[in-house]
């Protein structure tokens, strides 16, 4: 794997920001099972479903960070040990890093979905569907 240390550290910028966002997100959560009273089983539900948002979180934040000691590791490992950091190593925390972006992503357009459906009627969906093609078509002819 021959990436610059200019772009490692890029990416472990990258994954450090991403962690501290999930982390942000994740506390929020748990605050919000906190203020649920434990005696009361009307809540019981709006609990599980907040424990299930943490699930998901999870399939993000877990990767992000593992990719972030990884790839911090491959930074430090030389100038600490004089030895050569595992290849594997250096892939296994890029890959890891693909995939939390990856679940990062498709997390939120799910979440887009859900508030979209949620709060427009499917036909108004269309419409903005409609007025975002145009639009990029206009863009497009614009550019050229």
């Amino acid at each position: 794997m021959s990436l610059s240390s200019d772009q490692l550290l890029a990416i472990l910028g990258i994954a450090i920001a991403l962690s501290a966002y999930l982390s942000g997100i994740r506390l929020y959560l748990i605050q919000k099972i906190r203020e649920i009273p434990q005696e009361d089983p009307e809540q019981a539900e709006k609990k599980y479903e907040i424990q299930k948002q943490l699930g998901w979180l999870t399939l993000a934040d877990a990767p992000i960070v593992l990719s972030a000691f990884l790839l911090g590791l491959n930074l430090l490992w030389f100038p600490l040990t004089g030895l050569r950091f595992p290849d594997w190593l250096l892939s296994l925390g890029l890959w890891l890093f693909l995939l939390a972006g990856t679940m990062m992503v498709i997390q939120h357009f799910l979440a887009w979905h859900k508030t979209l459906t949620e709060l427009l009627p499917i036909g108004l969906l269309v419409v903005i569907g409609i007025l975002i093609l145009f639009a990029l078509m206009i863009w497009k002819t614009i550019r050229v």
